[in-house]
């Protein structure tokens, strides 16, 4: 019989812990840190009312597929003018589901890039769409909403499948990514034009100036209760993303479960002040700056975002991490220091039927977010330096990079 008539099992578990082996580690983190088994097992304790569940697909025998779907309470008033929320709250002491919808998504808010993976060989795309709706229905049959996301460039085929089956289009944020060719943070930075590359180097050249220190910590558990707050400040004032808080259980179970891999960069005043911080993952090739908190008062007057993500570059450049995962939001920032964003796309379908015939034509504009506008920070590869030969050593941008980024390391 060939393989690819044998019947398909489709089954789910609940818990990452209950996937075979490296099987998510192989084929949907594939070396990313904070995409891996041991990261996902820290949001499913940190988020208990989020329910997850990992469709596994098999044929004959051997594993053919595999995808994360989560199922939780989504508040449509986030992505709704600010005043609909406010009112939402006010009818909510009432009615507490007041414009709330069970959602569920392939994928997490917290993850991004592809959630699921399948072997060509024993699975078609279109068995592999069908399977995965199945699982879907199975794992969640009470959804008002299902969201897949995220399709790269190169899922245009496997998009269309859904798309051919009701689902409306949405954009998603894009993926801001740095792609390192160099071990370190200077040569990257002879890389950008020279109008971001003399304001990066403004930037980080004034913390020197103000005093500012930046230290990286590996064993940081004891430094949470003084960076979340900053966290929850920059939680308040997203506008480009916004979702409920990620619980400070999250930030306890990364630093128990993953201390290799995660690590604490703190920026202080001179009078040891701690005004922003960066909760990161490295493992192999990938940096992953994930999380930033900042004081706000002071962001102003201090260059703190351009000081930290400058020092996540170095680093990563440092630990020889050819790419850096900068995530979304905050994209003016990310491409002058040299940033490409990577498109991301959705599709959604209500189940809901009495939600269905006034809100399914309205999940484009619903769902999906503003695009952000696309500048080309880094100079042609063949073009040279200003006035230079190609090496980085001795320009402005060189000292003042250098002299700014000194990070003291905790273990």
């Amino acid at each position: 019989m060939s393989r690819c008539k044998e019947p398909l099992d489709i089954r789910g578990v609940t818990s990452i812990r209950d996937v075979p082996g490296t099987l998510w580690d192989d084929t949907v983190a594939r070396g990313h840190p904070f995409k891996s088994s041991t990261f996902l097992s820290c949001l499913e304790d940190a988020f208990p009312d989020r329910r997850f569940a990992y469709v596994l697909l098999s044929r004959g025998g051997d594993v053919a597929g595999l995808a994360l779907v989560t199922e939780e309470r989504f508040d449509l008033g986030m992505r709704l003018p600010e005043r609909v929320g406010r009112m939402a709250a006010r009818v909510r002491r009432l009615l507490p589901g007041f414009l709330t919808v069970r959602l569920a998504m392939v994928g997490t808010f917290e993850t991004a890039q592809r959630h699921w993976w399948w072997d060509a060989e024993l699975l078609s795309e279109e068995e592999f769409a069908d399977a995965l709706l199945v699982a879907c229905q199975e794992a969640y049959p009470h959804a008002d909403l299902l969201v897949i996301r995220d399709f790269m460039e190169g899922d245009a085929r496997l998009e269309a499948r859904f798309l051919a089956r009701g689902f409306r289009p949405a954009r998603n944020l894009p993926l801001a990514v740095v792609e390192l060719e160099d071990s370190s943070l200077e040569a990257h930075l002879q890389r950008l034009k020279r109008k971001p590359r003399v304001s990066v180097s403004k930037q980080l050249a004034a913390a020197t100036r103000l005093g500012l220190k930046l230290e990286r910590v590996q064993d940081f558990r004891h430094l949470l209760p003084e960076c979340y707050p900053l966290y929850l400040q920059v939680h308040h004032h997203a506008s480009e993303f916004k979702r409920l808080p990620i619980p400070l259980a999250f930030f306890e179970r990364v630093a128990e479960r993953l201390p290799e891999e995660s690590s604490l960069l703190t920026l202080r005043t001179s009078e040891g002040r701690l005004v922003g911080f960066v909760l990161s993952g490295t493992s192999g090739g990938i940096h992953n700056p994930f999380v930033l908190g900042m004081e706000y008062a002071r962001s102003r007057e201090l260059p703190i975002y351009y000081n930290l993500l400058g020092a996540e570059l170095a680093y990563a450049a440092e630990r020889g991490c050819a790419q850096v995962d900068l995530g979304v939001t905050s994209y003016f920032v990310k491409q002058t220091l040299g940033a490409t964003l990577e498109g991301l796309n959705m599709v959604a379908r209500l189940r809901s039927p009495w939600l269905r015939p006034f809100l399914h034509p309205l999940l484009p504009a619903l769902l999906g977010e503003k695009q952000p506008e696309r500048r080309q920070t880094l100079r042609d590869s063949t073009t040279q330096c200003d006035g230079a030969s190609g090496s980085s050593t001795g320009t402005p941008a060189s000292r003042s990079t250098r002299s700014a980024l000194v990070v003291s390391t905790t273990p």
